[in-house]
């Protein structure tokens, strides 16, 4: 059965916890300030976003250097992800159910209409609404320019597969969520709360999901939800690709497609 990277339950079992082991949490604050970065960076620029002395951080990064979780380029002494992630991300990708089960629909949407499938997870881990890309297949002959990878956490409140989840969330995860502000993706972006609210009221009500413009300027993206028995959220999945191709195929039949395999899906769970 599939899992969310973890769940409102985790959240607040967590909070609970008396202590956290803060060697841990400095070691992945530098991991996910090297993942969001997205190329090489120096100590002293690790130590600003982080917040850790120099030692403290130069330590660190010797430690996983060792283990091969880090690399440092010996031209510039700047540091990078080591080769261990890629491995381990591939293991993730491979074993993770939901990717298996969804991947021959997903190809087939992608094949027919020739554009990007994504599958996406509730990311519960930030203080913002957050998802994570589990599965992705393209026929697109298009290069959208920040088209997401598997594994890449980025905002929901921007994109369609996130607001498509959202609308599932329960109202304590969103009260929590309102206490912080939406950041601006594109001009478009919704960053008012009330707003968002109304349109996630919408979404639930439709049964569907869709932005332009919103997370990428050029790009639209339909989305469906994907649930449980209980008709929790546990993923969505979208077709994506330039707006102006989107718009030349009827979105009622992108979403039978969408729906039709989501619904395969959330009968296996």
């Amino acid at each position: 059965m599939a899992e969310n990277i973890g769940s409102p339950a985790d959240v607040e079992s967590a909070s609970k916890e008396p202590k956290m082991i803060h060697s841990i949490e400095k070691a992945l604050d530098i991991i996910e300030y090297l993942y969001q970065y997205n190329e090489e960076a120096n100590l002293r620029d690790i130590c600003r976003a982080t917040g850790l002395h120099g030692s403290t951080a130069h330590r660190i990064l010797s430690t996983m250097k060792n283990r091969g979780y880090i690399h440092q380029n010996e031209k510039n002494s700047k540091y990078w992800l080591g080769f261990k992630f890629y491995g381990i991300g591939n293991a993730v990708k491979d074993n993770m159910p939901l990717a298996e089960i969804i991947e021959p629909y997903a190809d087939k949407i992608a094949r027919k209409y020739k554009q990007t499938v994504y599958t996406a997870m509730p990311y519960y881990q930030s203080d913002t609404p957050q998802q994570v890309i589990v599965y992705k297949v393209s026929h697109s002959p298009y290069i959208i320019r920040n088209s997401p990878e598997v594994g890449t956490i980025a905002s929901s409140h921007g994109a369609a597969t996130g607001k498509c989840m959202m609308a599932y969330y329960p109202e304590k995860l969103i009260a929590e969520y309102k206490q912080h502000p939406l950041p601006m993706l594109t001009a478009k972006t919704i960053t008012d709360w009330n707003i968002l609210e109304d349109e996630l009221q919408r979404i639930r009500r439709n049964g569907y999901a869709m932005e332009s413009d919103e997370e990428e300027i050029g790009s639209t993206c339909i989305a469906v939800p994907i649930t449980d028995k209980q008709n929790g959220i546990i993923a969505s999945v979208s077709l994506s690709g330039p707006t102006s191709m989107i718009f030349e195929f009827k979105i009622n039949d992108i979403l039978n497609d969408l729906r039709e395999a989501a619904a395969e899906v959330s009968a296996k769970f």
